[in-house]
């Protein structure tokens, strides 16, 4: 087993024995540890040691890096968060697109999601960033104020397209969509920001669930309605009968709504 050894960090080619090191790092409880191991996650000297520029064409959760993120991810610590928040604000570590990925996942796990955070998603969530489909799902599992408030921003982008904003309805929205702070975010969104014509498929989202929707051989699947909370519940139940009222739905939308409507008790 690696110690916490700095020297190693420093010194070693032994890419195993690096990543081994860094995990421990990653792992400690003590603040110290983590600012060190933050001043070697920042130099690129560091980071080529420990995973090689081939390497690099891999998918970035096959990096030895992801290993030491998700590490960072995992430890209660609250060290541990902040150095990831102080990764996204080093350009160096950022300007190599596998890691830009890896840092988007990892943020997830930052609740209440800072500032730094959200302009870190924000930059990767424009129309021609690569990885704007991973930062809305980012935004969505994260599920704090200022993350919902970008997701609400960005549905609300004319500039993204109304078929990637159904594919979020249908996917990272529709996974968390029993969550009060969502339904919250989707109540503003048929309130206003979101385009009349997108009402109906946010709705739809909200209540149904069609495997057909999906392209995929592993679609996302609804969370089951009994552990949602009362107040969760109240809400949905009043999005449910708006949309009835006031939206133009489609028939089988409205027999989406009512079938939702009674699997929740109205």
């Amino acid at each position: 087993m690696a110690s916490k050894d700095p020297l190693v960090l420093e010194h070693s080619d032994d890419s195993q024995l690096l990543m081994k090191t860094a995990v421990e790092f990653a792992r400690s409880e003590f603040p110290g540890d983590h600012n060190l191991l933050l001043s070697y996650l920042e130099r690129e000297q560091f980071l080529n040691r420990l995973d090689s520029r081939e390497e690099y064409r891999s998918p970035p959760r096959q990096l030895r890096l992801a290993r030491v993120m998700k590490t960072l991810m995992s430890n209660p610590a609250q060290w541990g968060k902040e150095v990831l928040v102080s990764l996204s604000q080093e350009r160096s570590f950022v300007s190599v697109e596998p890691r830009q990925e890896l840092l988007i996942r990892a943020l997830v796990v930052v609740r209440p999601a800072p500032g730094e955070a959200v302009s870190f998603w924000n930059e990767h969530s424009q129309p021609e960033s690569p990885y704007l489909h991973v930062t809305i799902s980012a935004l969505a599992d994260n599920g704090s104020p200022r993350a919902l408030a970008l997701l609400e921003q960005k549905m609300a982008d004319p500039l993204l397209e109304p078929a990637d904003k159904v594919g979020w309805m249908r996917d990272p929205i529709l996974r968390h969509r029993n969550d009060l702070p969502m339904l919250e975010s989707c109540g503003r969104m048929l309130e206003s920001g979101l385009a009349p014509g997108l009402r109906p498929n946010l709705v739809e989202a909200l209540f149904d669930y069609n495997a057909e929707w999906y392209l995929s051989c592993s679609p996302p699947h609804p969370p089951p309605r009994l552990p949602m909370s009362d107040e969760a519940r109240s809400l949905l139940r009043a999005i449910g009968n708006h949309a009835l009222q006031s939206l133009p739905l489609d028939g089988s939308q409205i027999a989406g709504v009512e079938a939702g409507l009674q699997e929740i008790g109205s």
